[in-house]
């Protein structure tokens, strides 16, 4: 969801015993598996255990102790020397693109996914019956993939940002200009098994209100978008008042967090909501500034807000993973003449690119010192991209602990199921990752895949995450 932030700126069975890594992989219920000598990893605490034994029985973790007795019809995998965390959490996926492309396809990535480790998503804008579609599929069993938690539809109001999307995917975005358009949309979202919905860019701020209090008599959670880096309709403080606890994107906070010199110009061209041209002379009086338009002290009180709310920030700093790549297709889709765009189009682009990353980082880096909680999250559909997204959550000086609970504690909190994932526990989902290294001591240590274990089932043994 690139092009939105920048537009403005420029026009597995285990079916015998075996060692880890040569388990069989063929089709079959949930046996009786023991890990042996396992490096339990407990993120919420960040502690390690020491080497013990994981009794695994009908999907569930039934026994955790020294020297589980062993039956006849137990799988006893030796895990010596090797350390267990708890499934991984996507929190930021767009999964609808991978629909397009052909079943063998989608089965390629979401299969890839699980690989990775990555064996839950929380899905924030596709359309409903797909995702819907998409759910159910993995639940039966009939697609291998991580288990989908989804929003439905991004929810805006008209003029619809990403209209086009819909053309390819209908029921992408969708409008909400009205309490009755609220109301029908949430139903169809909590009907179809959604357990959350996508808020988006421009929403008046007493519409806003309104569908948090109907999303919260549906149960369901709100994640917060706001839309461009500058000029929100509901910036972050005001979705934090209305008790919204899942803010998308570390550059979210730029418009709240601008400097004295900056901010009324700005805020009141919101007040009034100005028209593009105005937009865009402040946003080129802004923009350029990078990091010098932020008020440290306006950023701090954001962080303790966000603690306060007990909210999560999901950065997605994966979006400027390539920042020449990004200004270049932007550069594409934007150019009305013919051939390709020019070079100063481009370069432009890649300054604003740079400056709304920088912003994006700063932020990441005052949130991390205060400890503000975040979860993990790609803003994509690339099921090497998680992994990605975690260490550069790293750089910007987020414990590889804090990560890890990103990743498992966090989501799960989040979405009211830590009682069953999230964990290394008995009674909860023998959903889980055998890993060569201790991820605690380097993020990059995830990438060391030596088991993967999906309710109870050995589905990816022996594979290297690239």
């Amino acid at each position: 969801m690139v092009r939105t932030c920048l537009f403005a700126f420029v026009l597995a069975v285990c079916c015998g015993s075996a060692p880890a890594g040569e388990v069989d992989r063929g089709a079959g219920p949930p046996g009786t598996i023991v890990l042996r000598h396992v490096s339990c990893i407990h993120p919420a605490s960040g502690v390690t255990s020491a080497p013990t034994d994981v009794l695994i029985q009908n999907g569930r973790i039934v026994e955790i102790g020294d020297s589980i007795v062993q039956s006849p019809d137990v799988v006893v995998i030796d895990c010596s020397g090797k350390y267990a965390i708890p499934g991984l959490f996507d929190c930021h996926t767009h999964l609808v693109h991978r629909t397009g492309h052909g079943e063998d396809s989608l089965r390629s990535a979401l299969s890839r996914f699980v690989a990775n480790g990555v064996l839950y998503v929380r899905d924030v804008g596709g359309p409903l019956d797909v995702l819907s579609t998409l759910s159910h599929r993995v639940d039966s069993g009939d697609l291998p993939g991580p288990e989908i938690f989804f929003t439905g539809p991004m929810l805006e109001q008209s003029p619809l940002t990403w209209a086009e999307v819909n053309t390819e995917y209908p029921g992408f975005t969708v409008a909400i200009d009205s309490p009755p358009a609220v109301d029908s949309i949430l139903s169809e979202i909590a009907s179809h098994g959604g357990c959350c919905v996508k808020t988006f860019n421009t929403i008046e701020p007493a519409l806003y209100r309104y569908l948090k209090k109907a999303a919260d008599s549906l149960g369901l959670r709100v994640v917060h978008d706001p839309g461009t880096p500058l000029f929100h309709w509901v910036p972050v403080d005001s979705a934090l008042a209305f008790g919204v606890t899942s803010i998308e994107h570390a550059k979210a906070a730029w418009p709240a967090i601008l400097s004295d010199s900056l901010r009324p110009q700005h805020d009141s061209l919101v007040a009034v909501r100005a028209g593009r041209e105005e937009r865009f002379a402040c946003e080129v009086r802004i923009a350029p500034m990078g990091v010098a338009s932020v008020s440290l002290d306006r950023l701090r009180q954001l962080a303790d807000s966000m603690i306060a709310h007990e909210a999560y920030l999901c950065p997605t700093l994966s979006v400027f993973s390539d920042i020449d790549a990004t200004a270049r297709d932007i550069a594409r889709s934007e150019y009305q003449g013919e051939g390709e765009p020019p070079d100063m189009m481009v370069a432009m682009l890649k300054t604003m690119i740079a400056k709304v990353d920088s912003v994006g980082r700063l932020c990441m880096r005052e949130f991390a010192a205060k400890g503000v909680r975040m979860l993990v999250g790609q803003d994509g559909d690339d099921p090497d991209a998680t992994i990605g997204e975690m260490i550069r959550m790293s750089e910007c000086g987020v414990s590889a602990a804090e990560i890890l609970r990103g990743a498992t504690t966090y989501p799960a909190r989040w979405l009211g199921i830590e009682n069953r994932v999230g964990s290394i526990a008995v009674g909860s989902d023998a959903t889980l990752i055998v890993l060569e290294h201790n991820p605690l001591e380097d993020i990059r240590n995830l990438r060391a895949i030596d088991m993967v274990i999906q309710r109870g089932m050995v589905v990816a043994p022996g594979v290297t995450a690239q």
